[in-house]
């Protein structure tokens, strides 16, 4: 289990968090976006400010950097139920 630091879109209701320095992630609709992973924290918005939370993910940070990485994907939004 790894704590990250993650940001909530206010309008699709995305959850997203940058997994490595260089992962610059867009929440589905665009309105938000993060980059900077475990180095640095960069948040980008359109409108309306992210709320920010911290979350835990069932996976160590050499694994979300190897997601990153190899561009699997498996990590990094976690997306609104009902969208």
């Amino acid at each position: 289990m790894t704590i990250v630091s993650a940001y909530i879109c206010p309008v699709c209701k995305n959850i997203i968090y940058s997994r490595a320095k260089h992962d610059f992630r867009w929440c589905s609709c665009k309105e938000i976006a993060v980059d900077g992973g475990f180095d640095y924290h960069k948040v980008s918005y359109m409108n309306k400010p992210p709320k920010s939370v911290t979350i835990s993910i069932d996976a160590t940070k050499e694994e979300l950097y190897e997601d990153w990485n190899n561009r699997t994907d498996k990590f990094g939004i976690i997306k609104d139920k009902n969208e």
